[in-house]
């Protein structure tokens, strides 16, 4: 991910050694908003085991397993360390363990689609010369809208394919927990019981890049769904706001 976007940035020298600093910073706030809200959820549903193993934290030292942190910077793909919790402590435990399995690449959604309004609402007003009317906004240099709409482009891509890549179905992955809430309890751990196997075989395919096109293309369709209305609106507000009276 790290060279791809040096690669093809298009960006100045002194541009991408900024992206390489700040990528890693957007990979570990990603990371540590999931795992932290993995363990708020559990927590919120009478866990305390999240609050026990010192993870109901946002500090990254606590959430960030440095392997997957270089992986996920310079492969793609990549993980934190799992919050530990105990499903026997829900009300309804197969319920449950649905909504704290789900609650972590939702808060990557949100992030990845408030990113989306940001940048949208920047290329807009850059793009239709409307920022020269903006106080503060007027005096913002080319260079500057470029670092802007790079930096969220790179957050709201990043955390809307953490939210695809954690809804697959598979272990160790956040949507095989989902599973749960689905199938027969016997099966369900029938095949958990082949979860470092599962979890290879899915390292193997991440690294052959085969799931590439289908996680862009739904990245894609978020991106572009929310951009457009976005578009849609603003484009609305200034013929209403700038319409001769």
């Amino acid at each position: 991910m790290l060279f791809q976007i040096l690669l093809n940035s298009g960006l100045s020298v002194g541009m991408r050694l900024l992206l390489v600093v700040f990528l890693p910073l957007a990979v570990i706030f990603s990371l540590t908003a999931h795992e932290y809200m993995h363990g708020l959820v559990s927590q919120i549903q009478g866990d305390p085991t999240p609050r026990y193993a010192g993870r109901l934290t946002l500090s990254p030292i606590s959430h960030i397993d440095p392997l997957g942190l270089v992986c996920l910077i310079v492969c793609g793909f990549g993980w934190a360390k799992p919050v530990p919790v105990n499903p026997r402590y829900y009300k309804d435990p197969k319920k449950g363990m649905a909504i704290t399995a789900v609650s972590g690449p939702a808060v990557n959604l949100f992030i990845g689609i408030y990113c989306t309004v940001l940048l949208s609402v920047l290329v807009w007003i850059y793009e239709t010369g409307i920022y020269a009317f903006i106080p503060v906004i007027d005096q913002m240099s080319q260079t500057l809208y470029y670092v802007l709409s790079t930096a969220l482009y790179i957050v709201l891509y990043l955390n809307i394919m953490l939210a695809i890549f954690n809804m697959v179905p598979v272990p160790p992955l956040d949507g095989s927990r989902l599973m749960l809430a689905f199938l027969p309890q016997d099966k369900y751990f029938r095949i958990m019981r082949y979860e470092k196997f599962i979890m290879l075989a899915l390292f193997f395919v991440l690294w052959t890049g085969m799931l590439n096109g289908v996680f862009e293309a739904i990245a894609d369709f978020f991106i572009l769904g929310v951009g457009n209305a976005v578009f849609f609106v603003l484009n609305g507000l200034a013929n209403i706001l700038f319409l001769p009276g």
